[in-house]
């Protein structure tokens, strides 16, 4: 399955909005049973293994308050889920800026192989190691909406970010 055509019935904003607070609540440590769910998400490995967690059809829930039902959907669930597991804080950065730089957090070869996936359960462990390569904080209302819409568009704009040339400045 492909994950670039999603008709689903709201804007990015809500969506991103949503899976931002349904964050916030996986890894507030006062939290007993998210935390619980939060260690499982973290070390689950597959569709299978993050549908058995309890927050993920949370998530889904609130998904569907926005208009974004994913039970056809269970891989690009489980990638939003697994991989807003991985992300410690919250930053302004995208993933894709944070994977570039100079040195790059990500390898260009291994760059080029995210941006190349379009199935989402192939995706999933990309994203996952690609976000503890990182280990920092990234834009989580900006990624899991990418995640959602992960498309051609998206993909351009992660090269972009990636290289540094979302920043570039055109001269006149």
């Amino acid at each position: 399955m492909t994950i670039s055509s999603n008709n689903f019935s709201t804007d990015k904003n809500s969506i991103g909005k949503v899976c931002y607070n349904w964050w916030t609540r996986l890894i507030d440590k006062n939290s007993g049973y998210m935390r619980a769910d939060h260690a499982q998400l973290r070390r689950a490995d597959s569709t299978s293994t993050a549908l058995v967690v309890e927050t993920v059809h949370i998530l889904h829930k609130d998904l569907c308050q926005v208009g974004c039902d994913l039970r056809n959907k269970p891989d690009l669930l489980a990638l939003i889920a697994l991989s807003l597991a991985q992300v410690p804080e919250s930053g302004p950065e995208t993933v894709a800026k944070m994977m570039g730089g100079n040195p790059p957090s990500i390898s260009g070869i291994r760059f080029n192989t995210i941006i190349r996936t379009t199935d989402p359960a192939d995706l999933t462990p990309l994203i996952r190691r690609a976000l503890r390569a990182i280990g920092s904080s990234v834009n989580v209302n900006q990624l899991s909406t990418d995640l959602i819409w992960w498309n051609e568009a998206t993909r351009a704009r992660w090269c972009f970010d990636y290289y540094g040339a979302s920043s570039a400045i055109p001269k006149h």
